[in-house]
């Protein structure tokens, strides 16, 4: 046998019940001491106490001093070394041989963490290369046109400014519209149906309570920025932190099932897809990327055990990426920045089919606004906009037009969700504040300060989001996660408060699809599970 760390026969062997590798007892307490507790060789939790399992090695018995007990002690005590005994510097050549051992086996982890990162970073600028020559090749070509126009005509060319106005094919406007119908028509009997059977299971959400919580992503960079759950497989929960990864985790199985390496700056937003095997992830590199499974396209994972390629990059904004949303059809991604723009890509091609401003315009008449929030209602006809300025604003997804705006926030708007019921919008604010807003008749029919709801000053609004009846919302609102439930047509309270829930900023919070569980990310790295 030998030792996982050193690769040395062990003097004192131990092994671990969990992945059944054998350990130097001495060496491995020293590892996890300084690991916070995680396995050398499979990363998971490891109790020195409880998970660690003695090996003893075999000894021969019989003969005469067994018998007779002259001469059978198995060891004999040790004379005690003084301050220049071979002893004491054996124990202290010990000692440093296992601070190498610890060292080495490291500094081969970061080499190997370095190696992936490296082949990524080599994979960009294959791809950037590629991507520069098309870019100078089409310049030449729209040179050559403008050189060849100029020689044909002398005349003035008038430049409308509609032209440059967003705007989506006739194909897509199909796709979007015949969805929209589809779903408004199911939607008929929600309040009356299926509102009411989805709400029952969270009749005993009283009696919630953190049930797991798990320590994700890098200690070096610590943070988990948002989180999302997989509507196909709901024991499915998706992270994305400060380190630049997004990670995926098995609830059920209690395991961290990919980390996905390809971003270059914090992820901000992580959304899974309504019915394929994709997982989008918006980040402050500017762009959003699409990943699909590895086997799909014959490409390599991009991370550790991932099992995910990146299928598209979306790109097209100047900013940080700060929020995405996937349209209700599937094929399409918005997304929201902080150059105060919105873009709306194809999610199958990776295409920037459109592209606009918060406040109309160019980027010159935005200046100093940011988007910071953004989603497709369920329906696909409209997406909404949360705003530094204060503003939510409603725009029209076929015509790309700006069709209503709200005013009613005293602070930026850092968080919007849609209902089920498809008439109802919540938006959270830096300053506590949660608003309910009838799009039916666009206006705000509740207000809910959170700081003054818990009598005391518990910070800004990260996330708000509905479950899957309509009829309650959790909310990330400072160290602190709140449900509110619906009391009437136009009033909602205070009904649960995981007041200890995290030690630092709760920045995500989503229901599962069948509302079996809430889960929770903060910047104190972990993920929470309370049902």
């Amino acid at each position: 046998m030998l030792c996982f760390l050193s690769g040395q026969v062990p003097a004192e062997p131990v092994a671990s019940r969990k992945s059944g590798h054998v350990f130097e007892k001495r060496l491995l307490l020293q590892y996890l001491a300084q690991n916070q507790q995680r396995c050398p060789a499979t990363g998971d939790e490891l109790d020195a106490e409880t998970d660690l399992l003695p090996l003893q090695p075999g000894t021969r018995t019989g003969g005469s001093s067994a018998a007779n007990g002259s001469g059978g002690a198995a060891t004999a005590a040790a004379l005690s070394p003084d301050g220049a005994s071979i002893p004491q510097l054996l124990a202290t050549f010990q000692k440093e041989w296992d601070g190498v051992i610890l060292e080495s086996f490291s500094l081969k982890q970061h080499l190997e963490k370095t190696r992936q990162e490296l082949s990524h970073a080599l994979y960009q600028y294959d791809a950037a290369c590629r991507v520069i020559a098309r870019l100078n090749a089409e310049n030449a070509a729209l040179r050559d046109k403008l050189s060849a126009r100029a020689t044909g005509s002398s005349d003035d060319v008038d430049m409308d400014a509609d032209a440059a106005a967003p705007a989506l094919s006739a194909e897509a406007v199909a796709a979007i519209e015949a969805t929209q119908k589809a779903l408004a028509k199911q939607r008929k009997d929600f309040k009356k149906t299926v509102a009411p059977a989805r709400a029952e299971r969270l009749a005993g959400l009283g009696a919630w309570a953190a049930r797991s919580t798990h320590t994700l992503h890098d200690a070096a960079k610590p943070g988990v920025l948002c989180v999302a759950v997989d509507p196909k497989q709901p024991a499915r929960v998706a992270t994305g932190g400060v380190d630049r990864h997004v990670q995926v985790f098995d609830t059920a199985a209690q395991q961290l099932g990919a980390t996905l390496a390809g971003h270059s700056k914090r992820v901000s937003h992580v959304a899974f897809h309504p019915t394929a095997d994709l997982l989008v992830s918006a980040s402050h590199d500017k762009t959003v990327k699409v990943w699909s499974p590895a086997e799909a396209g014959g490409g390599g994972a991009t991370g550790s055990g991932s099992g995910y390629r990146v299928a598209h990059s979306l790109a097209g904004h100047d900013g940080a990426v700060t929020a995405a949303s996937i349209h209700a059809t599937g094929d399409f991604v918005l997304s929201a920045s902080s150059d105060a723009s919105w873009g709306f890509h194809d999610l199958r091609t990776g295409k920037l089919l459109a592209r606009g401003f918060l406040g109309g315009g160019a980027a010159a008449a935005n200046a100093g606004n940011e988007a910071l929030a953004a989603q497709f209602h369920p329906d696909g006809g409209i997406f909404g906009t949360g705003a530094k300025n204060h503003v939510l604003q409603m725009w029209d997804v076929k015509s790309l037009a700006n069709v209503a705006t709200f005013d009613g926030h005293a602070a930026p708007v850092s968080s919007l969700c849609f209902s089920e019921n498809g008439y109802q919008l919540a938006s959270g604010a830096h300053d506590g504040v949660v608003k309910f807003w009838d799009l039916r008749k666009l206006k705000s029919y509740c207000e809910l300060d959170l700081n003054a709801a818990v009598r005391k000053k518990i910070g800004s609004v990260h996330e708000v989001s509905y479950d899957a009846s309509g009829t309650h919302l959790a909310v990330a609102v400072g160290a602190h996660v709140a449900v509110l439930k619906e009391a009437g047509k136009t009033a909602w309270e205070l009904v649960q408060s995981f007041d200890a829930a995290h030690k630092a900023a709760v920045t995500g919070v989503k229901f599962a699809p069948d509302s079996s569980f809430l889960a929770t990310a903060s910047m104190d790295r972990s993920l929470k599970i309370f049902r």
